[in-house]
């Protein structure tokens, strides 16, 4: 590779995309040029193919595309990774920020979006790196209450009841999200206190899925956590059961230790030769 990280606009990740035959990927909806009408489609390839080709990163000739190496490299694995971890943060006043880490079995790559429009794709040495990478975004949470309550405190819940309330308090709507967990089996005073920690911190979600190259995807799992007053909720998938998730009242370095986790198929899919 010609560099270890490369940004492209939106038009020029576009262009990319239909080159090599593919109609979107992570962070771009299902169909990216829905809704367009002819001749701003027209516009929008014309943009993005020029100014690939003023940067260098394209060259037509006799009608034949050549790419730059580093933009199959980094953008093409993020593309179709064989394994992918996406962190999100979503704040309470309901933006959010995804991070997509993706492995082949050559390469590590970072896939963020810093700025509307803008796709960026940063290399990433290795699994210490990334290991690294992945503290830095969680530094906020990590940061959060550092002790676990004297008794912690655990309990089982249906997924459907997370999912209404994340939907709850991104609306801000704490007395709604604390009903949604009472209705899902909670004490009042757990329900309360979930409820209102979730409206006031940002909420950190991770999902990975590996053997995405294949016809059916091997595996995934996924996880949330959030801070509080007096310390981290952590939310996981019950191993064996999909009808049922664990919410745990504990700290923040665990929380941290519980994404970290979720790295694994990463690094069991990147081995890259010497």
């Amino acid at each position: 590779m010609n560099q270890s990280s490369l940004a492209l606009t939106r038009d020029e990740l576009i262009v990319f995309l239909a080159i090599i035959g593919a109609k979107t990927m992570n962070g771009l909806d299902d169909d990216p040029l829905a809704g367009l009408e002819e001749q701003e489609l027209a516009e929008r390839l014309n943009s993005g193919e020029q100014s690939l080709i003023n940067r260098g990163l394209l060259v037509i000739k006799n009608d034949k595309a050549t790419l730059d190496d580093t933009l199959v490299a980094l953008v093409g694995s993020s593309v179709v990774p064989e394994a992918t971890f996406l962190l999100t943060r979503m704040d309470p006043d309901g933006t959010n920020e995804p991070h997509y880490f993706n492995a082949t079995s050559e390469l590590l790559v970072e896939h963020s979006s810093p700025r509307p429009g803008v796709y960026q794709f940063d290399y990433i040495s290795g699994l210490e790196a990334l290991g690294y990478r992945l503290q830095s975004l969680l530094a906020p949470l990590h940061a959060q209450p550092q002790g676990a309550p004297e008794q912690e405190s655990s309990i089982d819940l249906p997924p459907a009841a997370i999912s209404s309330l994340i939907e709850t308090c991104q609306k801000g709507e704490k007395d709604q999200a604390a009903r949604v967990l009472s209705d899902g089996g909670t004490s009042p005073e757990f329900a309360d206190a979930m409820a209102r920690d979730c409206v006031a911190h940002p909420i950190w979600i991770g999902v990975v899925a590996w053997g995405l190259r294949q016809d059916k995807p091997e595996g995934g799992n996924s996880l949330l956590a959030f801070s509080g007053e007096e310390h981290c909720w952590l939310v996981e998938t019950v191993e064996g059961s999909e009808n049922i998730v664990r919410v745990k009242q504990t700290a923040g370095q665990v929380c941290e230790k519980a994404f970290t986790g979720l790295l694994d198929p990463l690094g069991k899919t990147w081995h890259p030769t010497d």
